[in-house]
């Protein structure tokens, strides 16, 4: 077990990396209307590309609905990314595999000038700096230079426009300075306090307020194009402290790699562990894609004295992805178990985040 020093600012890992082929920008929030319904939203901006001038850029949002066990999930791609797949990606992933019939079927739709649905087509996209700013149609990003003012995020669509200031309550992280387990820098502000609203089609607006978490991830990547995948689970526990449990996932059910689990304290340093068990049981079906999911799972990190179960609050919580990968689960998800002190006191906990898994098409 070692500990890490966290260093950047804000400002800093915001900024787009033009040399990176596979950047983004997440962020999640659990939300409280003024109302007291409640809600959670997850949003991740993609920017992608071989050559540091000409990039694509895809985002995937949901928006869940708690107290009505309802997920909505959006897709979009501007148009350079989809010429970068038909172009580029897809045709070297066929060199791979060509009998995938679906990935087959979305390809002959590009070539036609279509996105193939559910996907839809941003009709504008882009990262600037100084402050930094994304634009992915209407939706975005914004990251002033002055660091305590936080960052906003705006999520919107034809059903809805959630706008959300983060104000971190801690500071940034460097979860993976090196990009050791996947090419990939990796920094994340694990607890922010969240204030905004939600507008309706007829423009009423309810307050929001709650918790949210941002990553932030790039370098050379092309794990989605072999179909690889990760499962990840980032949970804020009730203690002040947050939990980050990654594994790689190989092709053709070959297994996975050794899970990692990174421990955020208080003060945003991290400690990180590789005895790590994960264990899933019972599996959900979707419908749209035909993928079995983990129904829920069991976390074990002895060095930090955590054993949690970990389930999704609603089972059907899947995105669609254009290319190999087909779709994702990414999903909010309560957790509970015990903790256990140095001095060997167990005490219950319980938290709360986000699961994501990718890569189950081959499963």
């Amino acid at each position: 077990m070692n500990v890490t020093r966290s260093m950047p600012k804000l400002g800093e890992i915001a900024e787009g990396r033009p040399a990176a082929n596979l950047e983004w920008w997440y962020a999640y929030a659990f939300l409280t209307g003024n109302g007291g319904k409640k809600y959670a939203l997850v949003a991740s901006f993609f920017r992608v590309g071989e050559l540091p001038v000409v990039k694509g850029h895809y985002l995937i949002h949901s928006f869940i609905r708690l107290d009505e066990d309802r997920y909505e999930p959006r897709s979009s791609l501007d148009r350079t990314l989809a010429y970068q797949m038909a172009g580029f990606y897809l045709p070297l992933y066929f060199v791979m595999k060509p009998g995938d019939r679906k990935t087959w079927s979305q390809y002959m739709s590009l070539l036609q000038g279509s996105v193939p649905p559910p996907h839809l087509l941003m009709d504008r996209a882009s990262v600037t700096s100084g402050p930094s700013r994304l634009a992915y149609g209407d939706s975005g990003m914004t990251f002033p230079d002055d660091p305590s003012a936080g960052f906003d995020v705006r999520i919107a669509d034809k059903t809805r426009r959630v706008d959300l200031r983060f104000l971190p309550a801690k500071p940034v992280s460097s979860v993976d300075e090196e990009g050791s387990l996947n090419g990939l820098k990796y920094y994340s502000v694990t607890r922010n306090q969240v204030y905004g609203e939600l507008r309706g089609p007829d423009g009423e607006a309810e307050t929001l307020r709650g918790e949210g978490w941002f990553d932030r991830q790039w370098g050379q990547n092309y794990d989605l194009l072999r179909g690889r995948g990760w499962d990840w689970f980032g949970l804020q526990l009730e203690d002040g402290r947050e939990l980050i449990v990654s594994r790689l996932r190989r092709t053709n059910s070959a297994g996975a790699a050794a899970p990692v689990a990174k421990l955020i304290l208080e003060d945003g340093d991290v400690r990180t562990s590789d005895r790590v068990e994960i264990r899933s049981s019972g599996s959900w079906k979707s419908l749209y894609s035909g993928f079995r999911y983990p129904a829920e799972w069991r976390l074990a990190v002895p060095d930090f004295g955590l054993a949690l179960r970990v389930a999704p609050l609603m089972p059907h919580q899947e995105i669609p992805i254009p290319g190999p990968i087909q779709a994702i689960w990414e999903g909010a998800c309560a957790a509970a178990g015990e903790s256990r002190s140095a001095g060997g006191a167990i005490s219950p906990i319980r938290g709360r985040g986000f699961a994501e898994l990718v890569g189950y098409a081959d499963e």
